[in-house]
């Protein structure tokens, strides 16, 4: 049998170390204050190992993005997939994954990241495939008796993202923090499209989780 050689292990698992110290330096301090000898540094290894694996700071902020995004997805999707869960459960699990993603992530993120062209493309082809899947989303709840039947989801959908695209293009975000912001939008659009029942189960959440907060 042969022993691993730990150098190569070293190697196959510094790309994730790389991308798991940028994101958190990314977030934590925005983009722009993150240089690449600040995440060599922290790693313990040189620029020139760094740059062998991402050629550049666009290239590596775009791979930590995509790496999040996926993570993001597979919990949704494993979530989603647990016989009981209605699109109520599904939605407050979404909303609370959303809320813990963007604790403490600092304005300067938000603020620097629409600098980067590859990124904000990622981002929109992210956001026209969620689209569709959110729509199967609401088609599920209106069978389930939580959204209604006569609304429109596709104005529902177009209304919501371009409501979060001009709080990120007005900076809200300085004014606001995130979580405040994602709270009044997304409940404002879900409460919107629910039956009684749905608004009810809302309702219920949000006094047993939100408002409790403020106390």
């Amino acid at each position: 049998m042969h022993k691993d050689n730990p150098q190569t292990h070293y190697r196959t698992e510094l790309p994730g170390k790389i991308l798991n110290t940028a994101m958190r330096e990314f977030l934590h301090r925005g983009v722009k204050s993150v240089k690449m000898d600040d995440i060599a540094n922290l790693l313990g290894i040189s620029k020139r190992t760094l740059y062998e694996i991402y050629s550049n700071k666009e290239e590596l902020l775009l791979e930590c993005v995509r790496l999040q995004e996926e993570e993001n997805d597979r919990h949704m999707v494993e979530y989603s997939n647990v016989p009981n869960h209605s699109v109520i459960d599904i939605f407050i699990e979404f909303y609370k994954h959303q809320i813990e993603g963007v604790s403490n992530v600092s304005p300067a993120f938000f603020q620097d990241i629409h600098k980067y062209k590859t990124v904000m493309d990622f981002y929109k082809k992210k956001r026209e495939v969620r689209n569709r899947d959110a729509k199967s989303f609401f088609l599920r709840g209106v069978k389930e008796g939580y959204f209604r039947s006569d609304v429109d989801f596709d104005i529902v959908l177009g209304l919501c993202q371009k409501s979060m695209e001009f709080a990120m293009r007005t900076e809200l975000y300085k004014v606001y923090d995130m979580k405040h912001l994602l709270h009044n939008i997304l409940f404002l659009f879900l409460r919107g499209v629910c039956t009684a029942e749905g608004i009810a189960r809302l309702d219920t959440f949000i006094a047993d989780n939100i408002l409790q907060q403020k106390a």
